[in-house]
C-alpha cells in the first residue's frame, strides 16, 4: 500500500499528513486498548459499541448522500514498528513523501500494534466492514495524519492531552493515564485527591486494592468485581480533604494518606460482608462510597485527639461505623438506602449515618509523630 504525504509540523511534533481510504487505514492500524490485568500499558479506552457503529454509518452516508456534505477530523496513527514501512521522497518535491506500507509484514493479532490508532479508534473500528451486520468496507476517503517512532509514553500523552486538556474528558481512563504520565511529586502537588486515590488502588495494604476499574476495556476476571472507579474515588478524596479539618492540619501528603487508608480499613472491616458482596449490597456503588468518604471527614475529625492511641485508630474508627448499622442498611433488596443517588443523595446518606460524637483538641507535633508510626 502507497501513501501520497506531506510532511510537516504539528505544534512541535512531526507529521505525515495526507489522505487515504478509510478501509485501507483501518486494515494497516490497530488499537493498542488498556486492560489492566493482560495490558496495563495499553493506551486506548473501552469501545464505545454504539459510537462505533454511529461512526460507520455516517461514514457510510457519505457515498449513499452524496449531495449532503459530511466529514470528520484527522484519524491520528503512530508507526511504532518502523520496519513495516519505508518513507521515500518525491523527485523535486522537497516535503512531499510517499509511504510504503508492507502490508506481508503487519500482524493483527499481535498484543501490541505496529501501527497504532493513538486517536479515532471508534471512526476506523468497523471500517474494514462488518460481515454479520452485512456492512461492506467504507471506500470513502478520510483524513490522516502520522507519526513515526513515538513512545508509548508519548502516544498517551498525546491521547491526553487531545482527549482530556481538549474535550475535558473526565474518566478514570485519563485520570490512570494522568498517574502513569506523570511524576509522583508532581502529581503529589497539581493533584493531590488523584496520588491519594491512586495511592489506595496500588498498596496491597488497601482495601481497594485489586478492585478499582481503571479504564479501557472491561475485563471478565474471575472472582474480581470492579464496581468502583478510579474518577469516583478521586472526588471522594477531595471530598474528604475538603470537608476533614484534620486532614487540612497536615502539610505531608503521606501522612494524609495513611489516615484515609486506616480510615477505609475500618470500612471494609465494619461493613465485611458488604464489602465482600457487591452485588447484594450497595455500599460499594459510587453514592455508597461518596457517603463513606463524607463521612469519613466526620469520624477522623472524632478519632485523632491526643489521647488516641495509635495503634488502635483503625479499632476507633471501626466502633463508630458499626453505630451507623443502627439506621443504615445496604442491602441493595431489602435495605433502605437504595433510593439515595449522586452528591446530594451521597450527603444525605452520610448525615443519616452522622452519630452524636464530641470534638477534642489536637496536639500537632504529637499528633504527627504518632501518626508517622503507622508507616
Amino acid at each position: 500500500m502507497e501513501l501520497l504525504t506531506l510532511k510537516g509540523t504539528n505544534l512541535n511534533t512531526t507529521v505525515y499528513r495526507g489522505f487515504a481510504s478509510i478501509k485501507d487505514i483501518a486494515t494497516i492500524s490497530a488499537p493498542d486498548t488498556f486492560k489492566q490485568d493482560t495490558n496495563p500499558d495499553g493506551l486506548q479506552r473501552d469501545l464505545d459499541g454504539p459510537h462505533s457503529r454511529e461512526g460507520y454509518l455516517y461514514a457510510d452516508g457519505a457515498q449513499k448522500v452524496p449531495d449532503y456534505p459530511r466529514l470528520w477530523p484527522e484519524v491520528i496513527l503512530n508507526v511504532r514498528k518502523k520496519d513495516v514501512v519505508e518513507i521515500l521522497p518525491v523527485d523535486g518535491q522537497p516535503d512531499l513523501f510517499k509511504i510504503v506500507v508492507h502490508e506481508d509484514l503487519i500482524d493483527k493479532n499481535r498484543k501490541r500494534p505496529q501501527i497504532s490508532r493513538t486517536d479515532g479508534n471508534h471512526r476506523l473500528f468497523y471500517g474494514e466492514g462488518h460481515p454479520i451486520r452485512n456492512w461492506p468496507p467504507l471506500d470513502v476517503p478520510t483524513p490522516f495524519s502520522l507519526t513515526i517512532g513515538l513512545t508509548a509514553l508519548e502516544e498517551a500523552s498525546l491521547f491526553m492531552d487531545i482527549n482530556d486538556n481538549l474535550k475535558r474528558m473526565n474518566t478514570s481512563h485519563l485520570r490512570h493515564l494522568q498517574t502513569r504520565l506523570t511524576e509522583s511529586e508532581k502529581l503529589a502537588k497539581d493533584d493531590p485527591a488523584l496520588w491519594i486515590a491512586n495511592r489506595l488502588v496500588e498498596d496491597p495494604k488497601s482495601p481497594f486494592h485489586g478492585i478499582v476499574y481503571l479504564g479501557g476495556e472491561k475485563e471478565k476476571v474471575q472472582g474480581l468485581d470492579r464496581r468502583v472507579n478510579l474518577a469516583a474515588l478521586r472526588t471522594g478524596v477531595q471530598m474528604v480533604l475538603k470537608e476533614s479539618r484534620e486532614l487540612r492540619e497536615f502539610d505531608e501528603i503521606e501522612d494524609k494518606f495513611i489516615l484515609l487508608l486506616t480510615y477505609w480499613k475500618a470500612v471494609a472491616r465494619a461493613f465485611a460482608q458488604e464489602w465482600a458482596d457487591s452485588k447484594k449490597y450497595l455500599v460499594l456503588r459510587g453514592f455508597g462510597v461518596q457517603s463513606m468518604f463524607i463521612l469519613g471527614a466526620e469520624i477522623i475529625d472524632r478519632c485523632v485527639s491526643p489521647s488516641v492511641i495509635w495503634s488502635q485508630l483503625e479499632d476507633k474508627m471501626v466502633a463508630y461505623l458499626v453505630q451507623t448499622r443502627i439506621d443504615v442498611n445496604w442491602d441493595a433488596k431489602e435495605g433502605n438506602v437504595k433510593h439515595y443517588g449522586g452528591r446530594l443523595g451521597a450527603r444525605d446518606l452520610a448525615d443519616k449515618m452522622r452519630g452524636s460524637f464530641s470534638d477534642e483538641g489536637v496536639d500537632k507535633e504529637n499528633l504527627v509523630k504518632g501518626l508517622r508510626s503507622l508507616y
